[in-house]
Order: structure tokens, then sequence, then C-alpha cells
């Protein structure tokens, strides 16, 4: 862990739970494509670009839920989808999908139990719902009822899969198929999130300094409060976690920050003189 960063750094941000205001367990009928980070937030990113500091977004949602309001901060990048996927202006450098028969056995194994779930594209997040059930609790969500109702252009690009705890045990079956095809995270409250096996934020975190031609991770930061974000504060120099973090990420943490609701992104910031 480093105390301060005179020169250039590279910060890497949640954003449910950490850039913005998250519940997990209440999603029914939100608009997550119109959250907006406040101004003390928005202010530190113009304060972090003017100092030279590049700030990366690493997010569970996929491209096409980063809402304006997180566009607006003008991000280096964005990690999405858990790590699967890295967006450098406006243009995808990677992206990791889940293969296509394990989506179509996973949903197979889910319609057969009656079980929920969303299945995440860069483009659209499809709600595999119960056969009858037309509707999503997710707003902008298409529903659909098995695998080939996700095709686009002819092919499966789901990159995330969101589920409920109960489910999860439900289709699992004890014969190591989600720990064989899956990374399982749990993000908080009843969700978990499946992602691609050998992908995590911190795959994201790497790709990005890559990209940036960084070696190693000096003077790197990682924000966070939910178990997908651990892999993310694995691979940076400085752990940060919010007040309101679960605990498993406060205990990896280099510095505890205030919640969400207090800004912590920022006290955090200020506290090692980024900002």
């Amino acid at each position: 862990m480093i105390d301060a960063c005179p020169d250039s750094a590279v910060l890497f941000f949640d954003v449910d739970g950490t850039l913005t205001s998250f519940d997990p367990d209440n999603l029914t009928d939100k608009d997550l494509t119109a959250i907006r980070p406040s101004r003390a937030v928005i202010d530190s990113f113009h304060k972090l670009r003017d100092a030279g500091h590049k700030a990366f977004i690493c997010t569970g949602r996929p491209l096409w839920l980063i809402a304006d309001g997180l566009r607006a901060l003008d991000p280096e990048g964005i990690v999405a989808m858990g790590g699967a996927t890295l967006e450098i202006e406006g243009r995808v450098v990677h992206e990791d999908c889940i293969d296509e028969d394990v989506v179509g056995e996973l949903a197979r194994r889910m319609a057969a139990a009656g079980a929920e779930g969303m299945f995440e594209t860069n483009v659209t997040t499809f709600a595999l719902e119960p056969a009858g059930v037309e509707q999503s609790y997710l707003t902008g969500a298409p529903v659909v009822h098995d695998a080939d109702q996700m095709c686009i252009d002819g092919r499966l690009r789901v990159g995330k899969v969101c589920l409920f705890a109960q489910d999860l045990a439900r289709i699992a079956n004890d014969d190591g198929f989600i720990d064989r095809n899956f990374e399982l995270c749990n993000t908080g409250g009843k969700n978990r999130e499946l992602t691609p096996k050998g992908i995590n934020k911190g795959v994201g975190v790497a790709r990005a300094l890559e990209y940036l031609g960084r070696a190693g991770n000096a003077r790197t930061f990682g924000f966070g409060d939910s178990g997908n974000d651990l892999g993310m504060l694995a691979a940076v120099e400085t752990a940060v976690a919010m007040g309101n973090a679960m605990p498993e990420v406060k205990a990896v943490a280099d510095y505890v920050t205030d919640d969400v609701e207090h800004d912590g992104t920022v006290t955090a910031m200020k506290h090692f003189g980024l900002i």
C-alpha cells in the first residue's frame, strides 16, 4: 500500500454500491440506465483528470447498462461484465463470452427447475423466465424462455448470468457443472453472478494496465464493495473498501472509507492525495 501518489495513478471504480447507491435485492421496475453519480463524485473525476491520473469504471454491468451519467465522468475506459469486457475510447478491445453450449445447458437446467435469471450481453440483457411469465423485473430486459431466443445475429454472446442463490442450488445438481464452467460470485443479498471460467475483474484490470503500457501495478487503486470486486482489489496496489462493503471485502482492504451515501470514493481520493 502507498500513502500518497505524487505521480500519475490509475484508478478502478466499481459502480453499484461504490459510485452510486444500489440495493441488489430491490431491482423491480428500476431503470438502471438512469443512475447518476453525486456532484462530489463528478467533481472528483474532473480533478483526477486535471491531475493527470487515469480513471476506469470497473463494473459487473454490461456496456448497455453503463448509464449516460457514468459515461459523462469521461473515464479512460470501462471494464464491464465483471472483467469479461474492456472498452477503450468507445471501442471494445476485449470481450470474453461464455461458451454457447454451456449457455444452452444452463438455460435448459434453469427452465427445467422453473428458475429465473438474467443472461447479459453487451447490447441487451435477456430475462430468462419460467413458461407463462412474460414480464421482467428489470426494466428494458426482454423476456425469453430458452437459449435460442437469446441469439444475436445467430450467436449467443452471453458474458455473465445473474440469478438467485436458491435457484443456483436447484440447478447445480451436484455434478460439478457450475464449478467446471463458471466463476461464481456472491454479490450480496440473494444474488449470485456467473462469469466465464477464469474471468473476473482482476483480469479486466490487468488488461487495462497492459493497454496503457503499465508494467506491474504500481500506483494503482481499486474501489469496491461487493464480492465481485475481490479480483479487482487483489490486482491493484491499494485496495479501498467502501464503508457499506461486504465483510470479506473490508477484510482484504488497505483502507476502509466512508459509505457510498457519504461519497466514500471522494473521501479516499483525498486521503491518498489524489485530488
